[in-house]
């Protein structure tokens, strides 16, 4: 027969366990709350990878534009990034330089990836410098506009035509497949990181 002390170290564990899956459950409600994809596409024509996404976020405007123009932290949304930093400022033009470190299966590679980055009203546009990146041409739109329930609708669209050797073992479906996780990734972090940003009266004309 188990003694009192014995009795009660199982009742605090089983009590411990439930709290965990309960914690559990609620994080995990608590991403499929904040985001809500409604369509991801990714194709590859030619050498150039296309990203389409629209997806949803538990945040205003205002937090999400906020962490999409932050560049002070570099792996807030991405944790292959190591660094990140403003190059210039000309008008409404802001060059970023951006480093990456990407693995697809067994193959990594230390990318550079600079862009000129151009923000008007909710939309954000950047297009890639060729001679100072590891790309060959592309660019970034992110598009933000607020939805019914208060949260803010995101599109996404990227063309990126890298211009350094992929081994042709991982080029194709292995590409696509680290991009789609890395866009899954980059959107669920950006909800989570919006919702958690103090909502600024940003000036956006």
């Amino acid at each position: 027969m188990a003694s009192p002390r014995a009795s009660r170290m199982q009742r605090d564990r089983s009590r411990a366990s439930r709290t965990i899956v309960l914690l559990l459950v609620l994080v995990g409600v608590s991403r499929a709350m904040a985001l809500d994809i409604d369509d991801l596409r990714i194709t590859k024509q030619g050498r150039a990878y296309q990203v389409q996404m629209t997806f949803g976020v538990a945040a205003s405007v205002n937090q999400v534009m906020a962490v999409l123009t932050d560049y002070g932290f570099p792996d807030r949304l991405d944790p292959e990034v190591t660094k990140r930093e403003v190059i210039s400022r000309h008008g409404r033009i802001t060059r970023v330089r951006t480093e990456i470190h990407a693995c697809a299966f067994f193959f990594c590679k230390d990318i550079v990836l600079t862009q000129d980055v151009t923000v008007v009203t909710d939309t954000i546009q950047a297009h890639i410098v060729p001679d100072e990146s590891d790309f060959r041409s592309g660019y970034f739109r992110w598009s933000v506009s607020s939805s019914d329930n208060r949260g803010s609708h995101i599109s996404f669209e990227a063309i990126m035509e890298p211009d350094f050797f992929i081994p042709p073992l991982i080029g194709g479906f292995f590409v696509r497949k680290k991009l789609r996780q890395k866009i899954l990734a980059i959107a669920e972090n950006l909800g989570s990181e919006a919702a958690r940003e103090p909502a600024p009266v940003m000036n956006r004309n």
